[in-house]
């Protein structure tokens, strides 16, 4: 990609690039994605920078063109200190933080964890798990199993629900493929199953957070709209 840049984070190289200059924005894209599709493709890179903003955008270690370990130990909270070491690397004191579902966690992560970097925090397609993370973690689990197998349709089942109409199995098998076209499926794999720990954000470290923070969803997305509910509930 155009002026891509490249981050040596904790041994894992982490494709960026920065674009812009006045306030930094930090995009996180989400599972299975790349700053290109999430955030480029879009118009959303563009658009910030025309309105003013420094525009940082990453590839996600295990996604797009960043490194891809195997190993599930190298994704989960990792994912968060590349942000801050990216963060340090440009010598940026604090920045918006925006963040796309997988993105969403991460960013809630820095929320309560690595707030004095922070900005702004948004979520989008994202909201708070709660403290009982056995579901989603037996979630994870399943969809971990199923990548290690090239096998994402449960994952293509649970985004495409909602009022819309079901995907039929030979759209589903065409999802499944081209999404194994442009990732590393055991890479998926280890991050899907490393995730569980972006999901373990305490009540009390999001009531404490003094940084504002917005959640965006769609009226369809019933999985987020309740999980952005119970983020209501807390902050």
């Amino acid at each position: 990609q155009t002026g891509a840049q490249v981050l040596d984070s904790g041994g894992v190289q982490i494709q960026y690039v920065d674009k812009g200059r006045g306030t930094p924005v930090v995009l996180l894209h989400g599972f299975t994605g790349s700053y290109a599709r999430h955030w480029e493709a879009p118009g959303v890179m563009a658009a910030l920078e025309a309105a003013g903003y420094r525009v940082v955008a990453m590839d996600c270690r295990g996604h797009g063109q960043s490194g891809k370990p195997h190993e599930a130990s190298q994704y989960g909270l990792e994912m968060a200190q590349d942000v801050v070491r990216l963060l340090d690397h440009l010598h940026i004191d604090r920045a918006h933080v925006v963040g796309y579902s997988m993105g969403g966690w991460i960013a809630s992560q820095l929320l309560v964890r690595h707030p004095a970097r922070l900005k702004t925090v948004t979520v989008l397609g994202s909201g708070w798990e709660g403290e009982d993370l056995t579901a989603i973690t037996s979630m994870m689990s399943a969809l971990a199993d199923g990548f290690a197998k090239r096998d994402a349709s449960a994952l293509i089942s649970r985004v495409n629900s909602g009022s819309q109409a079901e995907p039929s199995a030979a759209e589903i098998a065409a999802m499944n493929e081209s999404l194994f076209a442009r990732n590393d499926h055991l890479a998926l794999s280890a991050c899907a199953r490393g995730m569980t720990s972006l999901f373990n954000v305490p009540a009390a470290g999001l009531r404490a957070a003094k940084i504002p923070m917005l959640a965006i969803v769609g009226e369809e997305d019933t999985p987020n709209v309740e999980s952005v509910k119970r983020l209501g509930t807390v902050v």
